[in-house]
C-alpha cells in the first residue's frame, strides 16, 4: 500500500510527462507488427496494458481533479459517475466491460498461439455473450437508456495543469465574510476563462439522469438491437463461414435497423426532421454512424475486396524508403 501511494505521489508531481510516455509508447504498437517474431501478440500486449494502466491513472487523477473545486467536471464524465455511484452492478459491468475491450483481442491471439482456430472461435463467442449481458445490465441499471461509449470515466483534465493549479492555489483571494475563495486571475485570458466556467448552460442545467433520456418502445428496439449485434454476427460466421456474404450482409442491416430506429424513436413528430436527442445521444449517435465504415474492414468485404487492394498498396511500398516503414519489411504475396 505504502508502495502503491508513492507512486500515485510520483503520479501526480510528473501527470505530464506520463501521459507524453503513454501516447508515444501507445504509437509503438502501429509499427511493431512485421517487425519480429510474435511482434503482433507483443504489440497487442502492450497496446492491452497501456490501456490498463491508463485506466489505473484515470482514477488517480481524477481523485485530484475532484479536490480541486475550480475544475468543471465534463457531462460524460457526470453522467457515468452517477450511475456508478448509484449502483454497484452498473460500476461493475462498466469496469469489465472497459477490461474486456482492452484485453480481448489479446486474448484471442494468445489462444490461437497456444491452441487451435476452433478454441479461439470458442473463445469469440464466449467474449461476446458477456460482453451483451454485460451490456444489458448497464442498459438496466440505468433506467433502460441509451449505453455510451467508452464505458468508463474519461480522462477530461490536461494532467499538467494540475501542478500548475496547486501553485496557482497559492495565489486567491478569500472574502472576509463569505470565506469564499476565488483564483487569482492574471491576464485577460484567465478572466474570459473563469466567467465562461461559470456560465450555466442548459447541459449544465441538467440533472445526471436528464442527459441521457429513457428509450421507449421503437427507440428500445433499436438500442437492443445495437448491443446483441456482435453476438449474432460471431454466430452467423460460425454458420456460414467468414468468407460468406451472409453474415456481412446481415450484420450491417441490423446495423441499419438499429440507427433508423433510434432516430425514429428520437423524432419531434411524424414526418418532422428534427429530434429532441441531448448532446450525450447525439454524441453516442454520431459515432455509431461513423463506425459503419468500420464495415470495409470486416467480413467478406475485407477478405474479398478491402484485403487485396490493401495487399497490392503493401507490396508497392515495400520498396519505398518511408512508406515501407508502414507497409512492413517483407512482401506480402497476394493468394
Amino acid at each position: 500500500m505504502e508502495y502503491l501511494n508513492l507512486y500515485e505521489d510520483f503520479l501526480l508531481k510528473n501527470a505530464s510527462q506520463i501521459t507524453s510516455i503513454e501516447t508515444s509508447l501507445r504509437s509503438l504498437t502501429y509499427i511493431l507488427p512485421g517487425r519480429f517474431h510474435d511482434a503482433e501478440l507483443a504489440s497487442q500486449a502492450l497496446y492491452a496494458t497501456l490501456n490498463l494502466i491508463g485506466l489505473y491513472h484515470n482514477s488517480i487523477l481524477r481523485r485530484a481533479v475532484q479536490e480541486n473545486t475550480n475544475m468543471e467536471e465534463s457531462a460524460f464524465n457526470k453522467y457515468i459517475r452517477f450511475w456508478s455511484s448509484r449502483s454497484k452492478l452498473n460500476s461493475t459491468a462498466s469496469v469489465l466491460l472497459s477490461i474486456m475491450t482492452y484485453t480481448q483481442v489479446l486474448m484471442e491471439m494468445a489462444v490461437l498461439k497456444k491452441l487451435d482456430k476452433k478454441r479461439q472461435w470458442q473463445l469469440i463467442v464466449l467474449i461476446e455473450s458477456l460482453k451483451v449481458l454485460l451490456r444489458l445490465v448497464v442498459f438496466q441499471t440505468t433506467g433502460q437508456r441509451m449505453t455510451l461509449y467508452p464505458n468508463h470515466l474519461q480522462r477530461d483534465v490536461d494532467p499538467s495543469t494540475l501542478v500548475t493549479q496547486d501553485d496557482n492555489n497559492k495565489d486567491e483571494w478569500i472574502g472576509k465574510r463569505t470565506g469564499i475563495k476565488i483564483p487569482s486571475l492574471k491576464s485577460e485570458m484567465d478572466v474570459t476563462e473563469y466567467l465562461l466556467s461559470k456560465v450555466l448552460t442548459p447541459e449544465k442545467l441538467c440533472k445526471p439522469e436528464q442527459m441521457v433520456q429513457v428509450q421507449k418502445n421503437i427507440s428500445k428496439l433499436g438500442e437492443l438491437l445495437y448491443i446483441i449485434r456482435p453476438l449474432i454476427y460471431v454466430i452467423s460466421i460460425l454458420r456460414w463461414g467468414k468468407k460468406s456474404w451472409k453474415p456481412w450482409v446481415l450484420s450491417i442491416l441490423i446495423e441499419l435497423v438499429s440507427l433508423l430506429s433510434l432516430k425514429k424513436g428520437y423524432k419531434v413528430n411524424k414526418g418532422s426532421y428534427n429530434n429532441n436527442m441531448m448532446p450525450l445521444e447525439k454524441q453516442e449517435y454520431h459515432r455509431r454512424l461513423k463506425l459503419i465504415l468500420l464495415n470495409l474492414m470486416r467480413g467478406a468485404f475485407y477478405v474479398k475486396m478491402t484485403r487485396p487492394r490493401l495487399e497490392r498498396f503493401c507490396n508497392k511500398a515495400e520498396s519505398k524508403p518511408i512508406l515501407s516503414i508502414i507497409a512492413g519489411k517483407k512482401k506480402i504475396k497476394i493468394k
